[in-house]
C-alpha cells in the first residue's frame, strides 16, 4: 500500500471516528450515556479501534523513524516475514485460551508484536554493525543503543506486569502466555544487547591495534627515510652521481589506515557462542516451563483437542 493510499485510509478513519462520537454526543444528553453508547455499539467500537490502531501505528513509525531512521527494503521485508509467523504462533498457542478473547487480549498482543518487532530491529542493525562500519558512527550509536536499552526496559516492564497480574490471579489464563512470551522476548533484548557490547569491544580492540600498527609503520618509514638520506649524503659527499632512476623518499604521511591489516578480537566468536548458548539454554527453559504448566492445568488432551478443533 503507498503513502497516498495509507494518507486517503488515515483521512478516512479519523473523519469516521469524528463522526461517530460526535453523533453519540448530538444523540446523547450527558457524556456517562454517550460512552455507553459507544460501548455498547460494535459499529462504533470497530471504528473507535480502527482509530487507535491508526494512532498507535503512526506513533510507533515515528519512533521507529527516530531511533533507527529510514529502514531498508530488506529489513521491511524481512520483518513482514517474521511479524507473520510470530502473529500465527501466537494464534495457535492462544487457541487453548480462546474463552478469553477480548480487548485486552488485543492490547496484550498488539504490546507483544510490538516489542518483538522493535527488538528484530535492533537485532539487525547489530548485524549490519558487525559487517560494516556505519556512515555517520556517532548518531548510528545514539541510536542504537538508546533502542536497545528502551527495548530491554520495555519488556522487563512488562514481564514483570505480567508476573504480578499471575500472582494476583493465581490461576491459568491467557497471562501465563503472555508471561512467557515477554520472559522469551526479554531474553533476545538481553541478547542483542550483550551482542551490540561485543561489537564494541571488537571495534575499540580492533581500533587500537590499528592506531599502533599505524605508529610502528610511520616510525619504520621514517627510519628507512633517514636511511636513504644519510646513504645520499655520503654519496655526494664521496663524489658520485646519483642515479637516473633514483627512488623517491618515502613520506610517513602515505601510510593510510585501510593499508594497516590486524588480527582483531580472535576470543569474540567464543563470546558469542557462549553467549547463543546461554541464550538458547534460557529459552529452551521457558519453552518446558510453559509446556509442563499446560499439562500440569489442561492435560495434553485437552491441549490437542482445542489446537484441532
Amino acid at each position: 500500500m503507498s503513502k497516498m493510499h495509507l494518507g486517503w485510509f488515515a483521512g478516512a478513519s479519523s473523519a469516521l471516528a469524528g463522526s461517530v462520537v460526535l453523533s453519540a454526543f448530538y444523540q446523547r444528553s450527558n457524556f456517562y450515556s454517550a460512552m455507553v453508547y459507544l460501548a455498547q455499539s460494535n459499529f462504533c467500537l470497530l471504528i473507535l479501534l480502527n482509530f487507535a490502531l491508526i494512532v498507535y501505528s503512526s506513533f510507533l513509525y515515528s519512533l521507529t523513524r527516530l531511533c533507527f531512521g529510514r529502514l531498508r527494503a530488506v529489513e521491511i521485508e524481512q520483518l513482514t516475514e517474521r511479524a507473520w509467523f510470530a502473529i500465527t504462533e501466537t494464534c495457535l498457542a492462544m487457541t487453548i485460551f480462546r474463552e478469553e478473547i477480548g480487548a485486552w487480549f488485543l492490547v496484550m498482543f498488539t504490546a507483544l508484536v510490538t516489542g518483538k518487532v522493535w527488538g528484530w530491529i535492533g537485532d539487525g542493525r547489530v548485524e549490519v554493525l558487525e559487517q560494516q562500519p556505519p556512515a555517520n558512527p556517532r548518531l548510528f550509536h545514539l541510536r542504537l543503543s538508546i533502542s536497545l536499552a528502551a527495548s530491554f526496559i520495555y519488556d522487563v516492564w512488562l514481564l514483570r506486569y505480567t508476573i504480578n497480574t499471575v500472582i494476583q490471579q493465581a490461576r491459568p489464563n491467557m497471562m501465563v502466555m503472555f508471561l512467557f512470551e515477554f520472559a522469551v522476548l526479554a531474553t533476545c533484548s538481553w541478547r542483542t544487547g550483550v551482542r551490540y557490547l561485543l561489537s564494541i569491544t571488537e571495534q575499540n580492540i580492533v581500533k587500537s591495534q590499528t592506531q599502533k600498527r599505524l605508529l610502528e609503520r610511520r616510525r619504520e618509514v621514517r627510519e628507512q627515510r633517514l636511511a636513504m638520506l644519510r646513504q645520499r649524503e655520503q654519496a655526494e659527499a664521496a663524489g658520485e652521481e646519483p642515479p637516473a632512476n633514483q627512488e623517491p623518499l618515502p613520506n610517513e604521511d602515505d601510510v593510510d589506515e585501510m593499508d594497516i591489516e590486524v588480527p582483531g578480537w580472535a576470543s569474540k566468536g567464543e563470546w558469542v557462542l557462549w553467549l547463543d548458548l546461554i541464550t538458547d539454554m534460557i529459552k529452551l527453559g521457558i519453552y518446558v516451563a510453559f509446556f509442563f504448566m499446560l499439562l500440569m492445568f489442561y492435560g495434553l488432551l485437552y491441549i490437542s483437542s482445542e489446537i484441532y478443533s
